[in-house]
């Protein structure tokens, strides 16, 4: 993780329990459903994209599901 970096900033807010939206947690065992790409698989698999500053689809590049467009959803809502 590079210093100074989104990654970074999440990680120190989730120290001071000050965790911004649409983040996903980093030790949750939930399940999530991607929109786009169809696949379920744990939260704590989302991915950081760099390039558009945004949690992803942990099949990022190759699908396109973002948290921020709500294309990941824990499974057990409606």
């Amino acid at each position: 993780m590079i210093p100074g970096s989104k990654q970074s900033d999440d990680m120190k807010a989730r120290k001071n329990k000050t965790i911004p939206p649409f983040r996903p947690e980093l030790d949750s065992e939930k399940q999530v459903r991607c929109n786009h790409c169809g696949e379920t698989y744990k939260e704590k698999e989302i991915k950081w994209d760099t390039i558009r500053e945004r949690w992803v689809c942990k099949n990022h590049p190759h699908c396109d599901g973002s948290v921020v467009n709500l294309d990941i959803r824990h499974i057990d809502e409606k």
